[in-house]
């Protein structure tokens, strides 16, 4: 009888000590750079209307625009403009790493360039020095450079989207797209990984490139969307 409870005692600890094990092992195994990193979020949580006025200008706590409209309505923005260009107020140090997302949605496309696109600025400096990444609308991912005013080779191709039977454009209608690069920056590089979520909540590594050239240390981010009618939800920046 004895030998029994002792028997179930030591079961019921063992049992305890695998539950905290495992509690323990899954609290380690999160990345220890989240702790520290500073959150830009909540850049469409209040209905508002942003025009091209230029940095100097800008009165948003969060954005200045350079070209086009966006109007920021339940928690989403809006843009339906040729070409449009917005940069986040927070300027990154050279060395520093940061992530940068955003879900998309577009509702008419106008555009008629296989280039046209929806996707990031990241390091912008001004409008002749700046990286940009994103989805073309002939399917394929985007990483440039603009170098003193001059654009490099599009940086390690990937199809993302095949056709969907709507002429040039191959980015799918009415779902909503995650777009998430990882910016990592070293004394002698620039490197950017791009991922995206098709609509099934799952994020896919797509492609990467690094730079070492005349590296862009630095700068701003924003977004870039060329030919599209689009809502936008999500953005967020996490520095690490």
């Amino acid at each position: 009888m004895n030998l029994k409870v002792e028997d179930n005692t030591v079961t019921l600890i063992g049992t305890l000590f695998i539950m905290l094990l495992t509690v323990l092992l899954t609290l380690l195994s999160q990345p220890l750079s989240n702790a520290n990193a500073t959150i830009i979020q909540d850049v469409f949580n209040k209905d508002r209307s942003l025009d091209s006025t230029g940095k100097e200008y800008a009165d948003d706590k969060y954005w200045w625009v350079s070209k086009g409209e966006m109007n920021i309505k339940n928690e989403q923005g809006f843009v339906d403009e040729d070409h449009f260009r917005a940069m986040i107020r927070h300027d990154f140090n050279k060395n520093d790493d940061y992530m940068v997302q955003v879900y998309f949605k577009y509702n008419d496309y106008f555009g008629n360039d296989p280039t046209d696109s929806v996707g990031f600025y990241f390091n912008h400096k001004d409008e002749a020095n700046k990286y940009s990444v994103g989805i073309r609308a002939d399917g394929y991912s985007e990483i440039k450079e603009k170098n003193d005013g001059q654009y490099n080779d599009n940086q390690n191709t990937k199809r993302i989207f095949k056709d969907n039977g709507d002429g040039s454009n191959k980015i799918p209608d009415n779902t909503w797209i995650g777009l998430r690069i990882f910016v990592d920056q070293k004394s002698d590089s620039n490197n950017v990984r791009l991922f995206v979520d098709k609509g099934d909540g799952i994020w896919k590594f797509v492609t990467k490139w690094t730079d070492k050239g005349d590296l862009i240390e630095g700068g701003e981010v924003g977004l870039r969307i060329d030919g599209y009618d689009v809502s936008l939800r999500d953005f967020q920046v996490l520095e690490f």
